[in-house]
């Protein structure tokens, strides 16, 4: 019997080569869309790179790599906080606009593929089984408060 938990690795993998191919043509990866997918829903706050790791759950220094990657392609500025000067502030630029639309289309489009087969009562199912075995790890799994912060901001 194959385990359940290298599933979730295989289907994480094909998802993101899946996203990483439709957006070659941007120059950007899963993980640097997932970025600008936040500072988007997030515009209106201010957004430093901590802010960044600790949501995305990932070392400061990947996050570090992942913003200076988009800053040199211009789809973000990094300027230093004026109340902090410890802290930078993280703004999307205008230049995602050019291309804003067609991520949402392939985060969407691979939604669907996703779901492709399912019917409306079968995908809550899936919803319903995912979100237990997403619980019974978190109560299973010796998490720091840090940690876990990241993942309950996650769960709303």
């Amino acid at each position: 019997m194959e385990y359940l938990g290298y599933r979730f690795k295989i289907i994480d993998k094909l998802f993101k080569i899946r996203m990483n191919k439709r957006l070659e043509k941007y120059n950007i990866t899963e993980a640097q869309m997932c970025v600008l997918f936040y500072l988007d829903h997030h515009e209106n706050e201010k957004i430093t790179q901590k802010v960044l790791a600790q949501e995305f759950s990932i070392k400061h220094s990947t996050m570090s790599g992942i913003l200076q990657r988009l800053e040199e392609k211009g789809y973000i500025e990094i300027t230093v906080d004026e109340e902090n000067k410890r802290f930078k502030n993280i703004r999307k630029t205008k230049q995602v606009q050019s291309f804003h639309d067609e991520m949402h289309h392939h985060r969407d489009e691979t939604e669907k593929i996703l779901l492709n087969g399912f019917n409306e009562e079968e995908k809550e199912r899936l919803r319903t089984y995912l979100d237990r075995i997403y619980h019974n790890l978190m109560e299973h799994t010796d998490l720091s408060e840090e940690e876990m912060k990241c993942f309950e901001r996650r769960e709303k």
